[in-house]
């Protein structure tokens, strides 16, 4: 539907015009009321009026005249229609692809190095969030959110670069302020993989629009005490919620825990996510694929109005008239 937002413009200017022609109307009567028989003729100015190329030539003067006169016309009318913000309404449903993704990293020492890796990654990807809600939690015998999910892309982007920062460094007040809490005490453990990912898995909140979601572990599961949540738990989570797991592994520092590491492979195969190991080059290209490949959900939102403004036409109309008058008014020396 086309319509005009600021119609009222047209009242106003129409005012102004309509003042406009009363007053120069009021001064043309006045002007003729005191000028009147104040004229002085001109003698035999007949013989120069009745010539034929004269005649001609007045004839050209006011046509040019007329239609320098009519482009300013089309130039004005045009600028008030512009004034008024022409524009087209229609009324959309918005669709929307809908996926959900959080990092969940372990931030003990051990990991630190693929934290990084996984952050600066994901960091480049800001631009690509779109319709994508995003957070990030950190947890070590506890568990922090950093980024609530969410879809504020210019918070989650400066996020992640103070995160990548920090992790980069592994020091420092930055990286102090943004691990605190994570370790409540060694004596309480640390890599407590099962209660981070509980924690992420509680962190995604409700799921009423059926979005797709998923979560990026990044830990190697070597624990060191007693978690409140066993994996077995954390994985039945998962799968009652739908939440794919994607896991990054950054190898095997003892081989005597190799068994933590298959336990993370179960967690992926479980949830129906992936297991990537850090050593391969290529693991975050490939579980950022992994991720992207996973089925989106479209979400189709409540009826708005969608206005497109529509000025073009009315812009050339103004700037093609404006120009045309002016080379008349230049060619009649006015």
């Amino acid at each position: 539907m086309a319509l005009l937002i600021f119609w009222w413009m047209l009242v106003i200017w129409a005012v102004l015009i309509v003042a406009y022609v009363l007053y120069r109307y009021w001064r043309s009567v006045k002007h003729h009321i005191e000028s009147k028989g104040s004229d002085t003729p001109v003698a035999h100015s007949s013989r120069l009026t009745n010539l034929p190329e004269y005649i001609n030539a007045f004839r050209q003067y006011r046509l040019l005249l007329r239609w320098a006169a009519g482009l300013i016309a089309v130039a004005l009318l045009s600028a008030i229609i512009i004034t008024a913000r022409p524009a087209l309404i229609a009324i959309v449903n918005p669709v929307q692809k809908n996926r959900d993704i959080m990092l969940c990293l372990d931030a003990s020492g051990s990991v630190l190095k693929a934290d990084a890796a996984l952050i600066n990654r994901f960091s480049a990807l800001t631009d690509n969030f779109k319709d994508q809600r995003f957070g990030l939690t950190l947890f070590n015998s506890s568990a922090v959110t950093v980024i609530p999910l969410n879809d504020n892309y210019q918070l989650i982007s400066q996020q992640l670069k103070n995160a990548g920062q920090a992790f980069q460094a592994q020091k420092g007040d930055l990286f102090t302020n943004m691990t605190n809490g994570t370790l409540a005490g060694f004596e309480t453990g640390t890599s407590l993989t099962s209660d981070g990912l509980a924690t992420c898995i509680q962190r995604m909140g409700a799921n009423p629009q059926q979005r797709s979601q998923s979560i990026v572990l990044a830990s190697d599961n070597e624990v060191n005490g007693s978690p409140v949540v066993g994996m077995t738990q954390a994985i039945a989570m998962a799968k009652q919620r739908g939440i794919h797991v994607f896991v990054i592994d950054p190898g095997t520092s003892d081989p005597k825990k190799a068994g933590d590491h298959s336990q993370l492979k179960l967690v992926a195969e479980q949830t129906e996510g992936a297991y990537f190991n850090m050593n391969d080059g290529n693991a975050i290209n490939d579980l950022i694929d992994s991720i992207s490949r996973q089925s989106t959900v479209k979400y189709v939102g409540l009826p708005q109005p969608a206005i497109n403004d529509t000025p073009q036409l009315f812009i050339y109309l103004a700037a093609l008239a404006t120009i045309a008058a002016v080379v008349l008014l230049w060619r009649l020396e006015i």
